[in-house]
């Protein structure tokens, strides 16, 4: 039986090899070969439509999967290899079951499902459909490829298939290789014993071109052109007809394990060994408003002092800019499309899906969760695991830090004799800004109480009053001031361990879960945000008995899931479905995805190969698209706009990252929001 692409996703691997842990991750091709087939609520093809579409809901309770042409006619795109006989093969519905469609200069109507296209209508290379709006007109799946494939047994399996390559045909692939990164693919090649590639490395100021023989079913290598962004296209000379099948398709790289980094793991391994863990979160903190990462305003003295002797990652970022989907990944390790908690109303975590509470409470350890915050809260299955879980936000919309102390002593009674696992996530300093006093006039004097007249101006800031210098200067500091609320609270919660004997038994991390935006680029708030306010966040982790450290190394939040799994000695399920490594083997330049809240239907990503880095917002178009080199431009002032190989690369990523997360039903189901969520969320301006 022939592996799905479920199964070929499967083989992602971490393999240790003597010093070095190899790495795996499954890098899907595209295929040309004149055949594509459309889900139409899919964004992995995304790049295929044009002109005018109504956005496909992805979310709901009917989850409807399909688009309709806009006002003005809605674009399809395919390639074909050569002018021949086309098959246009679609799902639609109309009241009169028929459609009107342009292809070239010839306007058709579609009678029924499929239709044949005449050679004249077809040109070498980029061809499109129009399809043009009509009352009730909805596409589903669609489908073109040459009339030649009908001959081809078990066509409908194939055409559908993206493993399948009709020949004649190429595969093509868009990298930037590092730390010696190379392709390692098996082919199918149906009954032939062998064959040769042509293979074209096409780069910005390099080409190679090379052949290739390879054997039916055995793995083989494609060496890249190193550290440079390149299209990679793999053609097959002596095959004219038939098919092939990619069985295996991956990006692979070694990193190098120093004996002295492997000593230092096994070392904190046995520190580690029957202690606690507590994660002290607080909810919207950006990484350069921390007194330890160089900001001058003085709003968190008692997380700068802890930073002193821990671990501190100074460079790491969220993968999701918005609450939601950013603490499933902290729980799981799983990037947001592959644990599925994207949506307020739409997605709860699968009971099938473990959590690091469920695999610390295996280990026989108190695994308890308070939350300030709705959005980590039972409606999304997120007390998995937990044998405890407060929701202070039940009895006050808007918590407060300090509401936090005496559940977290209940929780510390509550333990026994049991090491612990404790989740606390704060709300400061996401907004509203309602800090007691003194910390609402620590940093500004405009407002000496609370009103709503803040909340309001916050609220309409977002993504309004571009430009609006003093909205920008004043949301500043009362963040601040919010943030330096959080920070005390901090500090009490530390002193209640301190007091009750823990600190030396107690790893601590301290962490968010995405950033926020404050006037930068005239935006404010975090969700649709993804430039860097909104995504790096700050991330210290102290261990009793270990020297402090400072890394620089790009770092995301699955990272810590990964290394706690690691030096806890946890069942982690999913290594090979995470983008996380062990935060103490630091590997170099890194791909990271982000994602955004859901706008319209519609996602958001953020893609960075350091110091490229491409925001999209769905549907794309250069429009909606802007790309940075943060290491020259770090305020993401200057668009990019003359480097279309490095968009293209970036891009083929996420469509990667998208194809195999669409492979990964999670069944994910609707939260069960109460009314005390609904409030709670509408007092945090989620609604």
């Amino acid at each position: 039986m022939k592996k799905s692409l479920l199964q070929l996703l499967l083989l992602s691997l971490l393999i240790s090899c003597g010093n070095e842990i190899e790495h795996k991750q499954v890098f899907l091709p595209d295929t040309i070969d004149g055949v594509t087939c459309f889900l139409l609520s899919d964004h992995t093809k995304e790049d295929h439509f044009t002109g005018s579409w109504e956005a496909p809901l992805l979310s709901g309770k009917k989850k409807k999967k399909s688009r309709r042409p806009g006002k003005r006619a809605g674009k399809l795109k395919f390639i074909s290899l050569k002018k021949e006989k086309y098959i246009l093969d679609t799902n639609f519905f109309s009241p009169d079951n028929q459609i009107s469609i342009s292809l070239g200069n010839s306007r058709i109507k579609l009678e029924g499902q499929k239709k044949f296209l005449s050679e004249k209508l077809i040109r070498e290379g980029e061809n499109f459909i129009s399809f043009f709006p009509k009352r009730g007109m909805k596409l589903n799946n669609i489908s073109v490829f040459p009339k030649r494939i009908l001959r081809t047994k078990n066509y409908q399996e194939l055409i559908k298939d993206e493993r399948t390559l009709f020949l004649p045909g190429s595969l093509r692939y868009f990298i930037k290789p590092e730390n010696n990164e190379y392709l390692n693919l098996k082919l199918d090649l149906q009954g032939r014993e062998s064959t040769e590639l042509k293979i074209l490395l096409s780069g910005e100021n390099k080409k190679k071109e090379f052949r290739k023989k390879i054997k039916n079913g055995v793995n083989f290598t494609i060496r890249l052109l190193q550290g440079e962004f390149q299209e990679v296209l793999i053609s097959f000379p002596g095959l004219k007809n038939g098919y092939l099948t990619v069985s295996e398709s991956f990006i692979v790289h070694k990193t190098d394990i120093k004996k002295k980094d492997e000593d230092r793991i096994n070392k904190i391994r046995d520190l580690v060994r029957g202690k606690n863990l507590l994660f002290i979160l607080l909810d919207a903190t950006r990484n350069d408003r921390t007194g330890y990462n160089g900001y001058t305003r003085r709003a968190t003295p008692n997380i700068d002092k802890f930073a002193i002797n821990s671990l501190v990652f100074s460079n790491c970022y969220s993968e999701a800019s918005y609450t939601l989907a950013s603490t499933g990944t902290l729980l799981t390790g799983l990037p947001p499309d592959y644990h599925g908690v994207i949506s307020s109303f739409y997605s709860s975590l699968n009971k099938r899906v473990k959590t690091l509470a469920e695999m610390f409470l295996a280990k026989d350890y108190f695994t308890g969760a308070i939350s300030a915050n709705p959005n980590f809260g039972k409606a999304y299955k997120f007390d998995k695991g937990f044998t405890k879980f407060d929701e202070l936000f039940l009895n006050n919309p808007v918590v407060q830090a300090e509401e936090f102390l005496d559940p977290f002593k209940k929780m510390l009674d509550n333990s026994g004799d049991n090491p612990f696992f404790v989740y606390l996530h704060l709300r400061e300093p996401h907004d509203p800004f309602a800090m007691p006093p003194p910390f609402l006039t620590k940093f500004q004097n405009e407002f000496q109480t609370t009103p709503e007249k803040i909340l309001s101006i916050y609220m309409a800031s977002e993504g309004k009053y571009k430009g609006k210098k003093e909205i920008s200067i004043l949301l500043g500091k009362l963040y601040d001031g919010n943030l330096a609320y959080g920070d005390m609270v901090f500090g009490k919660i530390l002193d209640i361990l301190k007091r009750r004997g823990l600190t030396s038994d107690t790893i601590v991390v301290f962490l968010s879960d995405h950033g926020e935006a404050i006037g930068e680029h005239g935006v404010y708030g975090h969700g649709h945000v993804l430039y860097q306010q909104s995504m790096r966040i700050p991330l210290v982790i102290k261990i009793p008995g270990l020297k402090g450290e400072t890394y620089n190394s790009q770092v995301i939040t699955s990272d810590l899931v990964r290394t706690l799994s690691d030096i806890f000695k946890l069942p982690y399920l999913y290594k090979m479905n995470s983008y996380g490594r062990n935060l103490l083997i630091q590997g170099k330049k890194r791909k990271l995805f982000v994602r955004s809240i859901n706008a319209y239907n519609y996602p958001g990503y953020m893609v960075q190969q350091y110091p490229y880095k491409l925001i999209i917002h769905f549907p794309y178009n250069d429009k909606t698209m802007e790309l940075f080199n943060i290491e020259t431009d770090p305020g993401e002032n200057h668009e990019i706009k003359n480097r279309p190989l490095i968009k293209k690369t970036l891009l083929f990523y996420l469509f990667n990252h998208l194809r195999l997360a669409s492979k990964i039903k999670q069944g994910i189901v609707n939260p069960e929001l109460r009314k005390k969520d609904i409030e709670s969320l509408e007092s945090l301006g989620y609604l």
